[in-house]
């Protein structure tokens, strides 16, 4: 992406962005998947002021059990979907849900009828523009095909990343791990806009260091692997973008990849845990869950983990001695060059505009994707200080 600069930059950088003078007049409603939902929230307000939105807001309460708008009534604006099936969301309890009472965009215990949206997976972003145009949405069943083909855009490259313990964050003593205490790991815990599982995030790691040091290329990965009782997480090919480009990048460097039948070495969540030595990939759910899989040290040792990179760039620490503060995550982690997985390509992100809800909102996230997302320093800036 372009126009990068400095993690450390990205806050000022943010708050000093000069803006085209407008009167934000126009409401909108924006849906956001959870990998990108930080870099978002970081950008809703200068967003909001150079597009001529009414200013984003967020509510707490917006993300209990990760459903939309549930329990109660909520006026959210940018919401992020931090827990559940993400496809199971667009077509059923999610977004695209006709809404009701008619008189609001909004609904008690129902989905919010949103202007825009964000996903890591180009797929779900298919899944709400009609066969018609191209996409794969029938209408039916409750669920609405309002999905902009023009205005599909490309709005990141995801990046994966070799992810360890470090023995500085070793112990009981650093905070909670988000994927104790039966909670599923999620990578960002919970702050003022709702984003997370309820879980402090924390840099503590109940797993060893890897003796010697940990693996720094795919190709260094491979070899380790063959040593028995190594093991690492990756997120699950199947329904996770970065975990079929995590598989790839294995496969690429000679990992012989077997889930099923004789000779398995790919084993599911926790069935890798009993596995034994016959376990070489462990797969979790999505990619937010291979961080924990690691700093928990699940049933004996998951060592490494292919982590999105942007699970452990700019992260908001809330508990041990980083708490309260906003920083790169401190344990072991080194970004995988995307040529180690160039037979899957790049991890494309994609955002897509949606009609029938404000009045003019999609005109304007269209014109937002096609004549600015690109070139806007400050946009650029902030994906590439989250790791895009």
């Amino acid at each position: 992406m372009r126009n990068a600069f400095a993690v450390g930059a990205l806050a000022t950088a943010l708050i000093t962005a000069t803006a085209p003078a407008a009167s934000a007049t126009t409401d909108s409603e924006v849906g956001v998947a959870n990998n990108m939902y930080p870099v978002m929230k970081d950008l809703r307000g200068y967003i909001g002021t150079f597009k001529s939105f009414t200013a984003f807001t967020a509510n707490p309460a917006s993300q209990v059990g990760g459903f939309w708008n549930k329990p109660v009534l909520d006026t959210s604006t940018m919401r992020g979907i931090t827990s559940g099936s993400l496809r199971q969301q667009l077509k059923s309890a999610g977004p695209y849900t006709t809404c009701n009472p008619a008189s609001s965009n909004n609904c008690v215990n129902g989905p919010l009828h949103i202007d825009a949206f964000l996903s890591a997976d180009a797929t779900n972003v298919d899944a709400v523009i009609p066969t018609a145009d191209g996409g794969t949405c029938t209408a039916g069943g409750g669920v609405e095909c309002n999905g902009d083909i023009d205005s599909k855009h490309q709005v990141a490259i995801g990046r994966l990343a070799i992810y360890s313990c470090s023995g500085s964050w070793a112990g009981s003593t650093k905070g909670d791990d988000p994927s104790n205490a039966g909670s599923p790991p999620l990578a960002f815990g919970p702050d003022a806009n709702g984003s997370g599982n309820g879980k402090a995030q924390s840099p503590r790691c109940d797993a060893s260091p890897i003796s010697g040091g940990a693996p720094t290329t795919i190709s260094d990965v491979w070899t380790w692997l063959q040593t028995s009782g190594h093991r690492i997480a990756v997120a699950d090919p199947a329904s996770a973008p970065f975990g079929a480009a995590s598989k790839q990048a294995l496969v690429q460097a000679g990992f012989t990849w077997t889930d099923s039948g004789a000779g398995q070495n790919v084993f599911r969540g926790s069935a890798c845990d009993t596995a034994g030595t016959a376990c070489k990939v462990r797969l979790e759910s999505g990619i937010s869950q291979v961080r924990g899989a690691v700093t928990a040290n699940a049933g004996g040792n998951t060592q490494l983990g292919l982590v999105a990179k942007s699970n452990v760039m700019n992260v908001s620490w809330s508990s041990s001695s980083l708490s309260g503060t906003t920083s790169n995550d401190p344990n072991t982690w080194t970004e995988v060059n995307s040529s180690a997985y160039s037979g899957y390509g790049p991890i494309a992100q994609y955002g897509v505009a949606l009609n029938g809800g404000h009045a003019g909102a999609a005109t304007i996230w269209s014109d937002l994707f096609a004549n600015d997302w690109d070139y806007d320093a400050t946009i650029q800036g902030a994906l590439a200080a989250y790791g895009y």
